[in-house]
């Protein structure tokens, strides 16, 4: 399979992802996540049931168990409230206080007098309750006591009130504790479920990573992979349709290549066609005058001044039929090209000096080199640009028979180095601009319309080509771009 054609496959095939992306943009980890918030949710949910419950429970057996010893303390105090036995009382608040959880008890008689409780300080004083009110679950924010009271009654008459308070620090402790244990089962749920998120992405996602790697594989040309289908789920069904596919695509491919292979072929023999009766008409003339000048050099019939005018004749024509070759070959055999880092400005100036040394307008012509400071030193094959240098600046000239002024400008364009030559020659037909690049194709007599083929062909090689702009008896410019250097 040609460069080209494995080319095309990296264009058309799907590029698989760059693996210096993040891991949170995978199938995988989104497959994780999903599981392991499963796993936290569903335990966050049970955990709080499960707390809940439990607070509820332990609150309801809390006031059960006050409310019953404040209902006792109140049948018990009966007697001693109506003789206002203090003794007796203080039995009562004594046994009272020495129950689990009760902070305080009190007890007051109907004229809101402490007759019994656990602050002696209050004894005999008739001071406001404790509590002003029975409370309830959940207690204020900040408040560990639940506060009971009870009326103490003798045939539907209130002779006092027993007040009792209990703690809810141990309740309190024994539910954070319940918390903390379920905080850590959600921590041990999203551990083991990560973990069987792991595993499974591994086996969902493994398919999916074969034909990652294996599209990859393709886009650099290889149709001979494929991806293993051993299951019988969606993923092994879509490994067998993706075997298919790349199998249609090699077989496509090469039918592609061979069908390219052809017109190649085809191609080439329709430009050997065209090239060799280009060849034969353009040495034609040149061979005819060589052949007649040997024919009369052979004879007696000359005299020493046209023998002498045969003999230039002679030579002429082998030079042009020399020169119609050596750019045929040229064209023909063109190397590659050998980049390196050189200074454009004195290429140019030699070429420029050389040129104007050597062409016969001599000092009619008037020669302008601008290179900027910063598009001088650019990135070409030496060898090579000299000879387009030298193709486009004697094209310019040979414009000009009469004189004129060639310009030969460099300028930086961001990366690349602008190469800009006009001249104020007699420029170049509108409908021959497109055609004078070709092969053989030129506007100047004797020519063997090969040097701008040549000079476009090595531009080419330069990543670059020719761009030509002519006005008619006005001038014009031709130009390209190079690689530049910092």
């Amino acid at each position: 399979m040609s460069q080209s054609e494995s080319g095309n496959l990296a264009i058309l095939l799907p590029k698989t992802a760059n693996k210096s992306s993040g891991f949170t943009h995978t199938l995988r980890f989104r497959l994780m996540l999903s599981v392991a918030l499963v796993h936290v949710v569903l335990m966050g949910i049970f955990v709080a049931v499960a707390v809940r419950e439990q607070s509820d429970k332990i609150q309801a057996e809390l006031y059960s168990r006050g409310r019953s010893l404040v209902a006792l303390t109140a049948v018990a105090s009966t007697n001693a409230l109506l003789t206002e036995d203090l003794g007796a009382l203080a039995e009562i608040i004594h046994r009272v206080k020495s129950q689990p959880e009760v902070v305080y008890c009190e007890i007051i008689d109907s004229r809101g007098r402490v007759l019994g409780t656990t602050y002696p300080e209050r004894l005999g004083k008739v001071l406001p309750l404790l509590a002003a009110q029975s409370e309830h679950f959940p207690l204020p924010p900040g408040d560990h006591v639940l506060d009971l009271q009870e009326r103490i009654r003798i045939a539907d008459q209130t002779i006092g009130i027993v007040t009792i308070g209990l703690s809810t620090v141990r309740m309190d402790s024994a539910l954070a504790k319940t918390w903390r244990d379920g905080l850590f089962f959600i921590l041990t749920a999203l551990i083991v479920g990560s973990g069987a998120a792991w595993v499974l992405s591994l086996v969902t996602t493994r398919g999916l990573r074969n034909m990652m790697e294996a599209a990859s594989k393709i886009s650099q040309g290889n149709l001979d992979v494929r991806v293993p289908a051993n299951s019988q789920d969606e993923v092994g069904m879509l490994a067998t349709a993706f075997n298919h596919m790349v199998a249609s695509l090699k077989q496509a491919s090469e039918d592609a290549a061979q069908e390219h292979e052809r017109r190649n072929q085809a191609e080439r023999l329709a430009c050997v066609g065209e090239m060799s009766a280009m060849i034969a008409h353009e040495i034609r003339n040149p061979l005819s005058a060589i052949i007649n000048s040997v024919n009369l050099l052979g004879g007696d019939t000359l005299n020493q001044e046209d023998r002498s005018q045969v003999i230039s004749i002679l030579n002429n024509e082998s030079g042009r039929l020399s020169r119609i070759l050596g750019d045929f070959l040229e064209f023909a055999k063109m190397r590659e090209s050998q980049l390196t880092r050189a200074n454009l400005k004195v290429l140019i100036e030699e070429i420029a000096n050389m040129l104007y040394q050597d062409h016969q307008a001599g000092k009619r012509l008037r020669l302008a080199i601008h290179c900027a400071p910063d598009a001088q030193m650019a990135v070409f094959d030496h060898d090579q640009m000299r000879q387009v240098l030298w193709n486009l600046m004697l094209n310019a000239l040979q414009s000009m028979p009469e004189g004129g002024e060639l310009s030969v400008m460099t300028r930086r364009a961001g990366e690349k180095i602008m190469v800009h030559i006009a001249d104020t020659g007699c420029g170049i037909a509108p409908d021959f601009q497109k055609e004078i690049i070709k092969p053989f194709v030129s506007s100047r007599k004797g020519g063997t319309g090969l040097g701008l083929a040549i000079v476009q062909r090595i531009l080419v090689q330069h990543g670059t080509q020719l761009s030509i702009k002519s006005t008619q008896h006005v001038g014009t410019e031709v130009s390209f771009q190079l690689n530049g250097i910092h």
